[in-house]
């Protein structure tokens, strides 16, 4: 029992850092921090710290990484996790961090239609009312009368949650196979460390790897870094552990409801009925396609 309620705790706590970070990133704009600035830092700061906390516990002697190993992260990391972010802090730039965050959090219905379309996954009369649920709530929150929203910003957060759904296909399927036998913490240092270097190279052509921020922006990007990466992905592992990855992942459906909160609470974003409608929507349809996972692999819940 003390089991389960460490790690329904920990996923929770994973999934408020992650929740928040589009607030914070938010407030770090507002104090002169750029998208590009903001992912350099955070991923550096993140990768540091990580490796911190896997030689501190004793993972690194237990792993030995290889150039296959490293070269399987890099591509996870430094090219779709990395465009992930780029698009979804970017769209940050035009659109409320509530939509960006559902936009973003279209994952697992997109892995779903992938595995219904291309991996011949049976499917029921449940799945398919999540998948129309899910873009009929997206369409509400994009096209509800009277609200102009930003198309730009759409099509960014939506492309990031596209960009996230090649990660999760790769990272669940053969490619990632190899990968299987080694600590996931350490995997995500890695894939973490191929984002920093990714983040640094754009920043350094962009000339954006560093920008004249104020102490409240460089508290920010802290934040993002340490609660929102590091300690957002340590304690989601930590939680799997104990619970499951089914359950973990119906748990993250706490995510958005974090950003949708702070974004109306904090940064005093407006919502229409039918935008909030739409949300709730989407929210639903998640959770019933997590379910529908859980259910075939006859565990407590998904990854």
């Amino acid at each position: 029992m003390k089991k389960n309620l460490m790690g329904n705790l920990l996923v929770l706590i994973s999934a408020a850092g992650f929740g928040i970070m589009g607030i914070v990133a938010k407030i770090a704009y507002q104090e002169g921090a750029t998208a590009i600035s903001v992912l350099v830092m955070r991923y550096i700061t993140a990768a540091v710290l990580m490796w911190l906390y896997n030689a501190l516990t004793g993972r690194l002697k237990k792993v030995r990484l290889g150039r296959d190993h490293l070269a399987r992260t890099f591509l996870l990391g430094g090219v779709f996790y990395a465009a992930t972010s780029v698009c979804y802090f970017t769209s940050l730039n035009f659109i409320p961090a509530c939509l960006t965050a559902m936009g973003l959090y279209l994952y697992p219905v997109f892995v779903s239609l992938y595995m219904m379309l291309f991996m011949k996954e049976k499917t029921d009369i449940r799945q398919i009312a999540a998948l129309i649920m899910a873009f009929t709530g997206t369409a509400m929150m994009v096209w509800a009368p009277g609200i102009y929203v930003n198309l730009t910003g759409v099509l960014l957060a939506v492309l990031a949650a596209g960009c996230y759904t090649v990660y999760i296909v790769l990272l669940g399927g053969d490619f990632a196979r190899p990968l299987n036998d080694l600590d996931p913490i350490v995997v995500s240092a890695c894939i973490v460390s191929s984002s920093a270097v990714t983040m640094a190279a754009v920043g350094l052509f962009a000339g954006q790897l560093y920008s004249g921020m104020t102490l409240k922006g460089w508290a920010a990007v802290l934040v993002i870094a340490v609660f929102s990466t590091a300690l957002a992905i340590i304690t989601f592992y930590l939680g799997v552990k104990e619970i499951g990855p089914s359950r973990a992942a119906i748990l993250s459906a706490f995510e958005p409801v974090v950003t949708v909160t702070l974004g109306v609470l904090v940064l005093k974003e407006s919502l229409s009925f039918i935008q909030f409608a739409g949300i709730i929507l989407v929210l639903s349809a998640v959770v019933m396609i997590n379910l529908a996972a859980a259910r075939r692999k006859g565990t407590a819940g998904l990854q």
